[in-house]
């Protein structure tokens, strides 16, 4: 499936994954069950994966907007 985004949704999608990864990151140092310590750190990983990719449409979305 392929998502168009305008800009606007794109800086919004951006800053709402760093908000959650902040929150999750957070989550993932005070939680002292090793096996759900685990299952966030992927979660947190999925998170920080969609995010370099989000952060990689917004430079292309620069890098094509004629300023």
């Amino acid at each position: 499936m392929v998502l168009e985004l305008s800009q606007q949704q794109i800086h919004v999608l951006h800053a709402s994954l760093s908000e959650s990864i902040a929150e999750l990151h957070d989550e993932v140092l005070h939680t002292d069950e090793r096996d759900l310590r685990e299952a966030l750190k992927l979660r947190l990983d999925h998170l920080l994966g969609i995010q370099r990719q989000v952060e990689a449409l917004m430079q292309a979305q620069e890098a094509a907007s004629p300023d």
